[in-house]
């Protein structure tokens, strides 16, 4: 039996691709899992391989061709079979005829069709354009047809006589992609039946460029966007009305923050989405964005990297625009537009000064979300860039007897004992491993207890059942690390596809995980135990 590749489904919401590309021929030998085509979705560019190995017997859908889902796109036919049916052209009438010269083949076309004038459709569309009349042309084609060519040779010929000015043409016609006019049908029923309202603000950047520097310093690869998207998932988590949907007259609010961002492609805009954003610090929202965007521009989006998006974040500040009217992406309830940093003149306690701004733009459904609640979630985006305006302007503040992160440490006479001090906790770091951990093993402990708990909070927020979960963390035993093996041990009911997938968030969204240098090797293992 041949094998039939169809159109796939590659998403709940999808009914039809089109063929974008044939990698393959009729007649090629293929083997299973190579390449034969690549689909265009809605979203995304995915490429099609051969369900098993024999000859492509038939190419059933030209390249640019729209196929509904299901649909025949190609046959393979396999151990031998015969593919001269499938393959074979339609047979033409005999013709016994001898070629006529082409003046003698245009005359007995014209008397054959009286008056009619024969042209092909793009001839006729060109010499609309061109106001060209098509009966003055005699032409070259099969039957005395008309071509575009004739035409453009007619346009260029001027006629006796003054003429009227030639109808205004483009220089080029460019056909949208599946994306772009996926996108642009959404955008106008977006515009046409939600009733935005935008709320306009403008922030002060002083403090989030100094933690941008500060991070910089530390090694990390933080950029201004990585801080906001930050802001914004812990604003929506204080505002969680903003984070949801219109539907039917109810507003569905969800705690899970899957955070969009726009990205400029080739092939036009594309949001890729970076899901359970609430479980993921700076660190590693900033490690997925970079992720994300790279897939977008290198067009390897999975259709899965596009669903379920419950808020939009889109930066043309880069680009040099300052401000915006956002449009929503229904079904979402808001959208938030990014502009450029500029140095502005700022009213600070009464006095002018120059301070780099940025104004933000939010779109908001006025049918679920009113101008006050709005307003709360604007306005906390605000502070929480401009997060210590005080400290900003070099003005004194009031020391916290500890903060996250901000560790004290001292040594003293001869010997290897250092003392660490947090806050209330103190604990030695000894050489001789006498009085506590040495560094390095101080520092796995770290990363293992930071992809445990952060494991427990990627399960938490996909509401998985996990039981008694344990790490093992090893590294060579002398000398500079060069090699960190990782051994999870997890009771759980999740199968194991699902388990690995709970891994893969929960690493990154590990902030120690992320500040291990590229050239050390980590492996990590996972063993599944079955719920109790």
């Amino acid at each position: 039996m041949p094998f039939v590749i169809q159109m796939p489904k590659l998403g709940h919401a999808m009914t039809e691709g089109t063929v974008l590309q044939w990698h393959k021929r009729a007649g090629d030998t293929v083997a299973r899992g190579e390449l034969v085509l690549t689909v265009e979705t809605d979203k995304a560019e995915v490429e099609v391989e051969a369900p098993a190995s024999g000859v492509l017997a038939r190419v059933s859908a030209a390249q640019g061709e729209v196929v509904q889902v299901g649909g025949e796109l190609a046959v393979i036919a396999i151990n031998g079979e015969s593919i001269r049916a499938a393959t074979a052209p339609t047979p033409s009438a005999p013709s016994s005829t001898v070629a006529a010269p082409a003046a003698q083949v245009r005359a007995t076309a014209a008397a054959a069709h009286g008056s009619r004038v024969i042209a092909s459709p793009r001839a006729k569309r060109i010499a609309a354009e061109a106001g060209v009349d098509l009966g003055r042309i005699s032409g070259s084609g099969p039957d005395g047809m008309i071509t575009e060519d004739d035409v453009r040779r007619a346009a260029a010929t001027p006629a006796a006589g003054p003429q009227p000015p030639a109808a205004l043409t483009p220089a080029r016609r460019e056909k949208l992609t599946r994306i772009q006019a996926v996108g642009a049908r959404n955008l106008t029923s977006s515009w046409q039946q939600v009733p935005h309202f935008v709320q306009m603000v403008r922030v002060d950047m002083s403090r989030a460029l100094e933690k941008r520097r500060a991070l910089s310093a530390g090694g990390a690869k933080t950029t201004i966007t990585d801080l906001i998207l930050a802001a914004v998932v812990q604003a929506l988590g204080e505002n969680p009305r903003v984070n949801a949907s219109y539907r039917d007259g109810e507003m569905l609010i969800y705690d899970r923050i899957n955070l969009g961002i726009a990205v400029d492609t080739p092939n036009g805009l594309v949001v890729p989405v970076i899901h359970d954003a609430q479980a993921l610090d700076v660190a590693a929202l900033s490690t997925r964005a970079a992720e994300l965007a790279a897939k977008a521009r290198d067009k390897k989006l999975l259709p899965q990297d596009l669903e379920e998006c419950t808020f939009t974040v889109s930066n043309l500040g880069a680009y040099g625009i300052e401000n915006g009217t956002p449009v929503i992406f229904a079904p979402q309830a808001a959208l938030m537009f990014v502009g450029a940093i500029r140095d502005e003149v700022l009213a600070i306690d009464g006095r002018p000064e120059v301070r780099p701004a940025m104004q933000i733009a939010i779109a908001y459904d006025h049918r679920g979300i009113d101008g006050a609640s709005a307003a709360r979630f604007t306005t906390r985006v605000k502070e929480l860039l401009e997060d210590g305006a005080q400290a900003a302007r070099g003005e004194a503040a009031k020391p916290a007897p500890y903060r996250k992160h901000d560790v004290t440490l001292s040594a003293g006479g001869e010997d290897l004992k250092v003392e660490v001090n947090y806050g209330p906790f103190r604990w030695s770091l000894d050489g001789d491993d006498v009085a506590g951990p040495d560094p390095v093993s101080a520092f796995l402990g770290a990363l293992g207890g930071c992809l445990l708990m952060s494991l427990r909070v990627a399960a938490r927020a996909r509401k998985a059942s996990l039981g008694r979960a344990s790490a093992h963390v090893q590294a060579n035993e002398k000398g500079h690390v060069k090699e960190i093996q990782v051994q999870l041990e997890v009771e759980s009911s999740l199968d194991d596809a699902q388990l690995h997938h709970l891994v893969e968030v929960a690493e990154r969204g590990c902030h120690i995980r992320a500040l291990i240098r590229p050239e050390i090797g980590l492996q990590l293992t996972v063993r599944r135990h079955s719920a109790a």
